[in-house]
Order: structure tokens, then C-alpha cells, then sequence
């Protein structure tokens, strides 16, 4: 079954340009995962420092084998301490 992610962040000013950056990068390597359906950052309008990744992944399986890829978690590592708050949604389709 289809899991969907949404997951909003919040970066420390000071952090803003290189959380802006190893974001990016997770989301080139993110999509070359053969269970990645789309994997996509949002920043919300008027806001620097609010991000929103919206994902879908083939099945909790294939979410499971990229929070196990190396390149998610050294993602996690250089997001330390440099994040006001994050919240993990996932999802399945109801309707």
C-alpha cells in the first residue's frame, strides 16, 4: 500500500542557507530510490526557514529502506541542533 509523508520543518535563522542546502541534496538522492513515487520540498511563502517535504513511497517497506540509506542518514546528522522543530506525518490514502 502507497505511504505518503508530510513532514514540516522549522530551521534556526542562523542555519537557514545551509539546512537550505542539505535539503536539496536529500531530495536529489531521494529521488533516484526505486520505491520513491515523488519526494518534493515546499517553503512556505513569506518564510524563510519553513519547509515542507511532501513524499509518496510504493509501501512502508520502501519508507523503511530509505530511513536505512546512507544519504538519509547523514541528511539527519547535518540536520542537528540546527532545526526549531519537525514533525513527521505519514499517511494512506482514505478518499
Amino acid at each position: 500500500m502507497e505511504v505518503r509523508i508530510v513532514a514540516p520543518l522549522t530551521v534556526k535563522p542562523e542555519f537557514v542557507e545551509e539546512v537550505t542546502q542539505t535539503l536539496l541534496t536529500i531530495v536529489a538522492a531521494s529521488r533516484e530510490e526505486l520505491g520513491c513515487l515523488q519526494y518534493d520540498l515546499h517553503r512556505e511563502i513569506g518564510s524563510s526557514n519553513s519547509f515542507i517535504f511532501y513524499e509518496r513511497w510504493r509501501s512502508e517497506e520502501a519508507v523503511a529502506q530509505h530511513e536505512d540509506t546512507e544519504h538519509f542518514k547523514h541528511f539527519v546528522s547535518q540536520l542537528e541542533g540546527k532545526l526549531e522543530k519537525i514533525e513527521i506525518k505519514k499517511m494512506k490514502v482514505l478518499a
